[in-house]
């Protein structure tokens, strides 16, 4: 099957306007990344005498090379979000989750076939209840103090 032979129809495929509320994901490192889990590597994460988070531990053989510090590398960049290797061709999307910690919704939109083509997380005010992250409150109200 040739690629056009795919994308030709995929695109045909009309989009549902409606969302669907579809999770949360927790973060507790300020940041969050997009990869397909097999990328990722297994191990411990390790310390350098600094303090500073070691490449993990694995096997050098599968060719993976994304540990903790390379999201974090993109998170902590003047713009906070960015594509970082994770094996061979393969790539990974990280971003900070705006205002750090938190627990935040996930949304996804659909085709008429039933394929996600969508995902979207919201780490400020979720337009679909108005509600606000509680992460997002917290440093507003820090600001408001200030």
């Amino acid at each position: 099957m040739r690629h056009m032979d795919i994308v030709a129809p995929m695109n045909e495929t009309a989009v549902s306007q409606e969302v669907e509320l579809v999770g949360h994901v927790s973060v507790d490192s300020g940041q969050v990344i997009i990869s397909d889990p097999c990328y990722i590597m297994e191990g411990d994460i390790e310390f350098a005498p600094d303090g500073s988070v070691a490449a993990p531990v694995h096997d050098p053989e599968d060719g993976k090379v994304a540990g903790y510090a390379h999201p974090c590398e993109v998170t902590c960049s003047d713009a906070r979000v960015g594509e970082f290797p994770v094996k061979g061709f393969a790539t990974a999307v990280a971003s900070s989750s705006g205002y750090g910690d938190g627990n935040y919704p996930v949304y996804a939109k659909k085709n008429d076939e039933g394929r996600v083509v969508e995902l979207t997380i919201y780490f400020d005010e979720d337009p679909h209840t108005g509600e606000a992250s509680w992460a997002a409150e917290f440093i507003k109200s820090m600001k408001d103090q200030a």
